[in-house]
């Protein structure tokens, strides 16, 4: 088309007075800058190169909270057919056992929660009659500790 006729048609509209202005090209807009997986990069904070220059990250050991004792309801003697002693977890004491704990924890407050709803007064035995138990080692001074991690878990 011609493109005086086009301009003369823009004069004529009604909204001719509105200025127009064309965009050569649009703006480049930076998403993101990255580094090319091929390139080499120094190892980060805390990471270690291995024979093919790749970063390993190094463990830290984190201490934690550590976990409150609970007060253990029951202990059920396992069966133990040979004569060898148990091996203690670590840092627990050695001389003990492992047994199965009775203790109250989240599956006996769901419970008295339950019977709250059910039959409130039988909700005042629940307590007495803990639901939760966990495989510890019991040691000689009769302490409980965890078998995978060595942690205290009771009394």
């Amino acid at each position: 088309q011609n493109p005086e006729l086009a301009e003369q048609r823009l004069a004529a509209h009604p909204l001719a007075s509105l200025s127009i202005t064309r965009m050569s090209s649009p703006p480049e807009v930076v998403i993101a800058e990255g580094i090319p997986i091929g390139a080499p990069t120094a190892p980060a904070q805390g990471c270690t190169t291995g024979s093919s220059n790749v970063p390993v990250a190094v463990a830290h050991p984190i201490e934690g909270r550590p976990v409150e004792p609970r007060r253990i309801a029951h202990i059920f003697e396992a069966e133990m057919g040979a004569a060898n002693p148990a091996l203690p977890p670590p840092g627990a004491p050695p001389g003990g056992r492992y047994a199965e704990a009775a203790f109250f924890g989240g599956n006996s407050l769901l419970c008295c929660f339950l019977m709250c709803l059910l039959a409130p007064p039988l909700a005042l035995l629940v307590p007495c009659f803990p639901c939760d138990r966990m495989w510890v080692y019991v040691s000689p001074d009769g302490s409980a500790w965890d078998p995978s991690t060595g942690r205290l878990v009771g009394y």
